[in-house]
């Protein structure tokens, strides 16, 4: 379940990225607006990805205790 998380916060926060990067070069309200959605999807990407690795990692590490 987890890793079917990190894809979609990968293109989140890829997507994000580079709105961000294309609003900051536009000089109009349609560009400010666009990097602020770009920000927020990124940053939403961000939190997903980390998230899933998070709980990935916590399930792993509770895994190899059982195993000890």
């Amino acid at each position: 379940m987890n890793k079917k998380l990190i894809l979609p916060g990968c293109i989140l926060w890829i997507a994000g990225l580079a709105a961000s990067i294309i609003g900051m070069n536009i000089d109009s309200k349609a560009g400010q607006l666009t990097a602020v959605i770009g920000n927020i999807l990124f940053f939403i990407g961000l939190g997903i990805v980390g998230a899933a690795r998070l709980m990935t990692r916590k399930n792993e590490d509770r895994d190899a205790g059982r195993e000890e």
